[in-house]
């Protein structure tokens, strides 16, 4: 109904996967370099995790369109299948012939090693890509595990893509599958579009669909970034409904009105089962200020079957402080067996504890703890207020690893922090160590000349566009 009203040659917030519309922002680049590696390594399984509607679809396409020719994949779409059906629909998604009459797995297991084998000897690449994999039944996967038993001296001649929701990270930790989970060599936990990406997000599509002006004004970019929790599924519905809206009032250029409007009507149309999701969790948070033990990953460690047998406890102000955090970086439970500073590393995040004045967290714009006194905890939403006396000094957080960081290949990384750093230098040809006593001393951080985690932290909080940031309502006013 818009289309002619706004100049408009498509729809531009269609939902299906239009590939002239792909977008790929920082983070779903960082992915598809994930994915990629692991592709050219020598392991079997590779990881894609992410909340509903972060663009995992959108990965995966960009990644096998990026294939080599020489490579032969396989979809699996439904992955309610038994053993059977998925040996099956594997021979069939690689075009192999078999009986369809008394079929079993081993006749089954002998005809995809057969044309593994074969191939591999005609220098081809086979991969199986499974799309909502949380889905998948432990004893599924763990054919697949078997499936990739098969091997010559350099690599696995079975690649398996495992896409899917958080809860596959839960389903992977299960003990009998321990195994499998020991393969995968590489992973990545997408997270959603950060306010910038969401506005560029929104613009491209746009352009894309014809628009000679910009159609959203800054305020409505904000707010509709705010409604949407940076999810790019959510920003299509809402601003397709902007949309519709600007065009029922005959403005011509989307504001804050028409994004509340929209908001409205997709909270209506899900019954309200499914509140917006904010970052930080509500509309004016700027800083989760809670308190925080010395060790934060206590309540995850140390629970015993004796203790889940018992009567389940009152939430403490500690299981909420963790929970919330977690929540911030929408990220599933932790592993028991690991320590919550070293789990984080699997979704591409930092860890840092430290000691360091309460304007100077602030100004690391991210989602923080801190430790009080007495073993208790406090959420403080405003970031003006000041922490309870009570406060140590201590805080803990997490935040995004550049681009590159955690890649075999360096080159990205040590490219970021030269662009990152040079805005610090005094003289050309300084060294990194000026450069970062540069950086630490302008921004009120403790001068070790020395690219620590604190120092890191502030470079990827302000420089990566990734992770959740304190949300400050423009002129005082919430959204």
């Amino acid at each position: 109904m818009y289309l002619n009203y706004f100049g408009l040659q498509a729809e531009p917030f269609s939902i299906a996967p239009d590939p002239n519309f792909l977008y790929l922002s920082e983070r779903h680049q960082e992915a598809l370099a994930h994915l990629s590696y692991g592709l050219q390594g020598s392991g079997g399984f590779i990881l894609l995790t992410g909340e509903v509607g972060t663009g995992k679809t959108t990965v995966s396409r960009a990644l096998l369109e990026q294939l080599p020719e020489q490579t032969r994949t396989a979809f699996i779409l439904n992955p309610m299948l038994n053993e059977t059906e998925l040996l099956a629909t594997l021979c069939d998604e690689f075009g192999i012939r078999y009986a369809k009459r008394n079929i079993t797995n081993k006749r089954l297991t002998d005809k995809l090693s057969e044309f593994l084998l074969q191939a591999h000897a005609e220098g081809e690449q086979c991969v199986v890509l499974i799309d909502e994999a949380q889905h998948l039944r432990p004893q599924v996967l763990e054919q697949l595990r078997l499936l990739t038993n098969l091997e010559t001296n350099q690599s696995k001649l079975l690649r398996v893509i495992l896409i899917g929701q958080p809860e596959l990270q839960d389903l992977l930790r299960r003990r009998e599958l321990r195994q499998l989970a020991q393969r995968i060599t590489a992973r990545y936990h997408l997270l959603p579009l950060q306010e910038s990406d969401t506005e560029r997000y929104i613009n491209y599509r746009l352009q894309v669909a014809g628009a000679q002006r910009a159609l959203f004004d800054k305020s409505a970019l904000r707010l509709v970034h705010h409604y949407s929790g940076g999810i790019p599924r959510r920003l299509n519905l809402l601003c397709d409904r902007a949309l519709l809206a600007a065009y029922n009032d005959q403005v011509q250029v989307v504001g804050r009105a028409q994004i509340r409007h929209a908001a409205k009507e997709l909270d209506a149309d899900a019954g309200n089962r499914h509140p917006r999701f904010h970052p930080l969790g509500a509309a004016a948070v700027a800083l989760l200020v809670l308190v925080l033990s010395a060790a934060a990953s206590f309540w995850y460690q140390h629970s015993s079957p004796a203790q889940e047998a018992a009567a389940v406890p009152a939430e403490t102000s500690k299981q909420a402080g963790v929970r919330q955090l977690l929540r911030a970086w929408q990220l599933p439970q932790p592993a028991a067996d690991r320590a919550l500073c070293d789990w984080v590393t699997d979704y591409q995040l930092g860890c840092i504890k430290g000691r360091l004045r309460f304007d100077r967290i602030v100004a690391l714009n991210l989602p923080v703890v801190l430790e009080l006194q007495g073993d208790e905890w406090q959420w403080v939403e405003d970031p003006q207020t000041l922490p309870d006396e009570r406060w140590t000094g201590e805080f803990l957080a997490f935040y995004p690893h550049p681009p590159g960081y955690t890649l075999a290949d360096a080159t990205t990384y040590q490219n970021w922090l030269q662009r990152q750093l040079q805005s610090y230098a005094a003289a050309p040809g300084q060294e990194l160590s000026s450069l970062t006593q540069a950086l630490q001393q302008q921004h009120g951080l403790p001068v070790t000349a020395e690219l620590d985690a604190l120092t890191l932290a502030w470079l990827a909080s302000h420089h990566t566009g990734m992770g959740p940031r304190m949300q400050r309502p423009a002129n005082g006013e919430a959204n």
